[in-house]
């Protein structure tokens, strides 16, 4: 079974914008991984230690957001449905931080920088960051901004609507596709009917 990413061509733009983002992100997650087995630098495991909860989460967001995907296809995505995978997001995202955390802990170098008098930077347990571990610990936070961002989304969108629109007496026969002469007459007698109306 071949795995789809793609949206009908009717979805929300917000939905495709959402879900673009939060698999760029996982697309940048991969990348950074790469990078940081392949190129040699100062404290690796450090490094690897920030990536951890990333790769995690980005793995769980993109099951989610190609059952989300597939859904939309299918036209099954309800409003209840994408609300319910916006919890799963937020809940499997808390849950393998926490993994990532300890992980990052059990493969942590002790190796520590010497922080000299008035030098100025991000510290974290006594390694100062680069730029490169700086752009992984920004892709962590916009990692979380998307996740919530999509929680945000689901609260405002639109439910679905179904089933035809009932209507009573004479108004039922005004609409369809297939009106006659006496559907124009009748709408021509509603109009006449109504004090506001003027021709």
């Amino acid at each position: 079974m071949a795995i789809s990413f793609s949206l009908p061509a009717d979805a929300s733009p917000r939905l495709k914008v959402i879900q673009g983002l939060q698999l760029g992100v996982t697309a940048l997650t991969i990348l950074a991984t790469f990078l940081a087995a392949v190129i040699p630098h100062k404290h690796k495991r450090f490094t690897f230690g920030l990536l951890y909860p990333l790769i995690l989460i980005s793995c769980s967001t993109t099951f989610l957001v190609h059952r989300e995907r597939r859904r939309a296809r299918e036209g099954t995505l309800t409003k209840q449905k994408y609300v319910k995978y916006q919890l799963y997001k937020i809940f499997a995202a808390f849950g393998l931080a926490f993994v990532g955390f300890i992980a990052d802990l059990f493969t942590f170098d002790e190796n520590c920088d010497k922080q000299r008098p008035g030098e100025t930077g991000l510290w974290l347990r006594c390694i100062k960051v680069n730029k490169w571990q700086g752009a992984i610990l920004w892709l962590n936070v916009f990692n979380w901004l998307f996740i919530w961002a999509s929680l945000f989304y689901s609260c405002c969108m639109t439910g679905n609507r179904q089933g035809a629109i009932a209507l009573n007496g004479e108004e039922a026969n005004i609409g369809f596709s297939d009106e006659t002469a006496n559907d124009e007459a009748v709408a021509r007698n509603l109009q006449a009917q109504d004090p506001n109306w003027q021709a």
